[in-house]
C-alpha cells in the first residue's frame, strides 16, 4: 500500500539585544501599528555651541515589556518605530564630554504627532566621574528593564526573551516514491514559539488530511513538530522575515479499518515572515519544503512543498 504525509508547520518568531529597527521617517509618522520616534542627543557649552552626541546606546523601556535599544547615528539622532504607549529612554552608558560624564533617563510618551524627544544638558545627569554616572545609569535601566544594565544577568547588549502562540491553516501538495504525480492535502498547526534574541524554538502539534489524488489512499497523519528558527529583522519591525528548520515524528493512518499505523519521520526548511496587525497579534505565512520517511515495508520515501497561514499572539515580545 503507498502511503505519503504532507508537511506544513506552524512556524515560530524575535531579535537580539532588544534590537530598535532603525527607520527614515517623520517624528510622530504612524507606520503601521507603531510610531516614528526621533531622539536628538546634543551637547553645548560656551566654545561648542552644537556638539552632536554620535554612538550613544539608548533603551527604550516600559513597564510589563521587553526594552528596545538603538545607537545614534552621526548627527546624533535615533529614529526607531515603537508601540503606543508611556515609555523611559535611558543611555546604559554615560558619554563623556569635556571631562564631564552625561546620562539621561528621560519619561515620554508614544503617540500620533509626537514632537521629536531632545535629550541635552538641560536633561541629563552629570557626573565628573563616569563611574558614579554608570552606577546611576546601570540603576535606571534595571527598574525599567533595559537588558544592557550590568548585573542584570546578560552580557553586554543582552539578549531580549519573547514568547509567543502561533495557529493556522496549511495546505500544499506532495509526491511519494514513484508516484506519477502530487496530491493534495489540508491540515493546520498549532505551536508555542519561545526566543532568545533572533533566534527561536517552536515546539507543537500538526494534523495532516490526505483525501485528494491518485497516488495516495485518503487517510491522516499527526505529529509532533520542532523548528529553529533565525530571524532576519528585530522584534519591532512591522514585517519580520524568517528562515528555519525543523523535524516533526508522527504517525500515518489510512481510512480503511484493517490499514495499520505507520511512523513518520520527517525534516525540512522553511520561510516565513510575520506581519504586524496590532501589538500582539501578527498575521503569519510560510512556505515549507520537507522530506519524509514512512516505516512501511518497504519504507517509503516522500517529497512535501506546503503552504501555511495563521496568526501569532504575543505572550511577550521585543517592543511590546
Amino acid at each position: 500500500m503507498r502511503i505519503i504525509g504532507f508537511s506544513l508547520i506552524a512556524m515560530l518568531v524575535g531579535a537580539v539585544p532588544a534590537g530598535a529597527q532603525v527607520v527614515r521617517a517623520d517624528p510622530g509618522v504612524v507606520i503601521g501599528n507603531r510610531v516614528a520616534v526621533r531622539v536628538n542627543v546634543t551637547l553645548s557649552d560656551d566654545e561648542t555651541p552644537y556638539y552632536p552626541v554620535r554612538g550613544l546606546t539608548l533603551a527604550f523601556a516600559r513597564p510589563s515589556a521587553d526594552t528596545v535599544v538603538g545607537h545614534t547615528d552621526e548627527a546624533g539622532v535615533l529614529t526607531v518605530l515603537l508601540p503606543a504607549g508611556e515609555y523611559v529612554v535611558a543611555s546604559p552608558r554615560p558619554i563623556a564630554w569635556k571631562g564631564t560624564w552625561y546620562g539621561w533617563s528621560v519619561p515620554f510618551v508614544v503617540r500620533r504627532d509626537m514632537p521629536a524627544i531632545d535629550l541635552n544638558r538641560r536633561n541629563a545627569r552629570v557626573s565628573s566621574t563616569g563611574a558614579q554616572n554608570s552606577a546611576v545609569a546601570a540603576t535606571t535601566a534595571q527598574s525599567t528593564g533595559d537588558p544592557t544594565a550590568s548585573g542584570s544577568g546578560s552580557s553586554s547588549g543582552g539578549a531580549v526573551r519573547w514568547l509567543s502562540i502561533e495557529v493556522g491553516g496549511e495546505g500544499g501538495m506532495t509526491r511519494l516514491g514513484m508516484g506519477t504525480g502530487s496530491d493534495a492535502g489540508y491540515g493546520g498547526a498549532g505551536s508555542f514559539v519561545g526566543g532568545i534574541g533572533p533566534v527561536a524554538l517552536a515546539v507543537g502539534y500538526r494534523y495532516t488530511r490526505l483525501s485528494y489524488g491518485g497516488d495516495v489512499e485518503p487517510g491522516t497523519m499527526s505529529g509532533v513538530t520542532a523548528e529553529l528558527r533565525y530571524h532576519l529583522l528585530p522584534g519591532a519591525a512591522p514585517i519580520r522575515p524568517y528562515l528555519g528548520a525543523f523535524a516533526e515524528t508522527g504517525t500515518w493512518e489510512g481510512d480503511n479499518v484493517s490499514d495499520e499505523k505507520l511512523d513518520v519521520r520527517m525534516f525540512g526548511g522553511t520561510a516565513g515572515a510575520q506581519f504586524g496587525l496590532a501589538t500582539s497579534v501578527r498575521l503569519h505565512v510560510a512556505m515549507t519544503v520537507a522530506g519524509t520517511n514512512i516505516r512501511s515495508s518497504p519504507t517509503t520515501s516522500g517529497l512535501f512543498t506546503t503552504a501555511h497561514l495563521g496568526l501569532t499572539f504575543d505572550i511577550f515580545s521585543p517592543a511590546r
